[in-house]
């Protein structure tokens, strides 16, 4: 499970499914990116408990736009992962231009410059097949990206002027902010390039087109309430006015900044954190440079993406040299090569990741109908698979039981730092767990590291629930590799207190708590009498 999946689900919406989908778009394009994560995460529990493929799928390319939003690309990569089969089995040809545009974006996020590029035709090619004018110029700003992560400005901005002329008179203002400030971005890069070779002239000209378009694009997410494109132009706006020399402008724009409402994701406050304490240093208040800069450098080493960390050691580094603290500044400089150094390796590493994910996806595709044809009890893993744990539950209804949703903790860090294969084999070992005999209990694995427990003894689940989550516990992972440990979170709760409809949302609900509470632990019904959270 990703650090996003493991949020706090909102509490039920009354409203359709539809039209809580309707409701993430809104918010999202209003900059109320926090909110709208958690209230995806909670239409597509709900999605899946009423088993709505559609708007399982819809929701999993909503949480990926926002995960890019909020900057955890990796978390977005994810859910488009995660929901191309169902993009497959629902079709819906805007929607899945959206997530072909994404994908490349993403993968740039990451540092996957190169497979971005590779993507981004495909992407232009899905909006252009569906004669969408705002999906193509959203196609094209998003290769357009793909191009800028190289600084191969000059072929960028080509196609972000094409889609500010796609769009046209009827664009939506928050995409018409968003192609103005890459527009901005590429022309500043492009002054970087011409200052070096000598053209101070030329990069001052180039510099002063970029404020001019990156001030449309403040006026047109101001216009249209648009919070996430604002933050984004008006901290590159500050960064640009003070480039120019211009510190009382770039600070009117930080101030506006900062009267801005609404909850601040991780990527927006490191943008602002660093391009704060490049004005601090600029201005000689080294202190306030060097506070504002480690509590940047700090944020972005709990972050994923690929530029933040060494984006604001470079600055924390200027501001300890402006202090004359030349130690420090050479400590800083060394952490920022380390930090270019270690990028290069995690592009390695999420690249051959990204090659497993593709193909283990076209192995599924490949096999899917044999697969739904032939699975066998356990398909594999000594547990049922999520068809039959469908069927097991169909044949539930109107009867007492308890469902327990299991999830193992950080297994995506299992995968990361150990490989996919330790990950495989930590599965098996977790269904030898759960289908051991001697249990009034069947498991079934739901996909992904996620298994459905159904207890059918209602009054017997809690204790059985804690002794496979201290198993777990105590499964030797060093075994396996060194290093790795196992454990598990699980949701409980009560056809009794949620009925057959509700069971499934109210043991996620649960299971959330347990992970929000610390992970490897039990959250039962209230009405346990030793209380809600079981722990080690």
């Amino acid at each position: 499970m990703t650090q996003l999946q493991q949020e706090l689900p909102m509490a039920a919406h009354d409203s359709s499914l539809t039209d809580a989908v309707a409701a993430v778009w809104r918010m999202s394009r209003f900059g109320d990116c926090a909110p709208a994560l958690r209230l995806a995460r909670s239409t597509l529990l709900r999605a899946r408990a009423a088993g709505d493929g559609a708007t399982e799928a819809a929701c999993l390319v909503q949480i990926a736009w926002v995960c890019l939003q909020l900057g955890h690309p990796d978390d977005g990569l994810d859910c488009l992962f995660v929901g191309s089969r169902l993009r497959e089995r629902f079709p819906d040809a805007e929607r899945d231009a959206l997530a072909a545009a994404l994908f490349p974006w993403l993968l740039v996020e990451l540092g996957l410059a190169d497979e971005g590029y590779a993507h981004a035709d495909a992407a232009v090619a899905a909006a252009e097949a569906l004669g969408d004018p705002q999906a193509l110029a959203f196609a094209l700003n998003c290769k357009a990206i793909t191009f800028m992560y190289v600084r191969q400005n000059e072929l960028a901005l080509p196609l972000l002027e094409r889609a500010v002329e796609l769009a046209g008179p009827d664009v939506r203002p928050d995409r018409l902010a968003l192609y103005l400030t890459n527009i901005a971005y590429t022309l500043v890069s492009q002054a970087e390039a011409a200052e070096l070779d000598g053209h101070a002239e030329a990069g001052r000209e180039l510099r002063l087109r970029a404020l001019a378009f990156n001030d449309r694009a403040i006026a047109a997410a101001t216009g249209c309430g648009d919070r996430w494109s604002l933050r984004t132009a008006l901290c590159n706006g500050a960064e640009y006015q003070l480039l120019l020399g211009n510190p009382d402008a770039a600070e009117a724009h930080l101030r506006q900044w900062q009267g801005l409402p609404g909850e601040i994701g991780p990527r927006e406050q490191i943008h602002y954190l660093y391009t704060r304490g490049e004005l601090f240093t600029r201005a000689g208040a080294t202190e306030d440079a060097l506070a504002t800069c480690k509590e940047a450098v700090a944020l972005a080493e709990h972050g994923t993406h690929a530029d933040h960390l060494v984006c604001t050691l470079r600055r924390l580094a200027d501001a300890f040299e402006a202090a004359e603290d030349h130690r420090s500044a050479l400590a800083a400089y060394k952490r920022h090569f380390e930090a270019v150094q270690r990028q290069m390796g995690q592009v390695i590493r999420r690249r051959a990741q990204l090659a497993e994910m593709q193909f283990e996806n076209e192995k599924l595709r490949c096999h899917s109908g044999v697969r739904e044809k032939s699975a066998g009890p356990n398909d594999g893993y000594g547990v049922g698979n999520r068809r039959h744990f469908n069927e097991h539950f169909a044949g539930l209804r109107g009867r007492r039981f308890v469902l327990g949703i299991l999830d193992l903790d950080r297994f995506k860090a299992i995968n990361d730092a150990h490989s996919h294969l330790v990950g495989d084999r930590v599965l098996q070992l977790v269904g030898a767990v759960l289908g051991q005999p001697g249990i009034a209990m069947t498991a079934f694995r739901l996909g992904g590291e996620e298994f459905a427990l159904v207890f059918e003894e209602p009054g017997a689940a809690l204790a059985p629930a804690e002794a496979m989550r201290v198993q777990m516990a105590s499964v030797e992972g060093g075994q396996l590799s060194p290093g790795l440990r196992v454990t598990a979170s699980i949701g409980l709760a009560s056809t009794d207190e949620a009925g057959s409809e509700g069971v499934m949302a109210a043991a996620d609900r649960r299971l959330y708590a347990a992970k929000a509470a610390g992970r490897n632990r039990v959250v039962s019904m209230p009405s346990e009498p030793s209380g809600m959270v079981r722990r080690a």
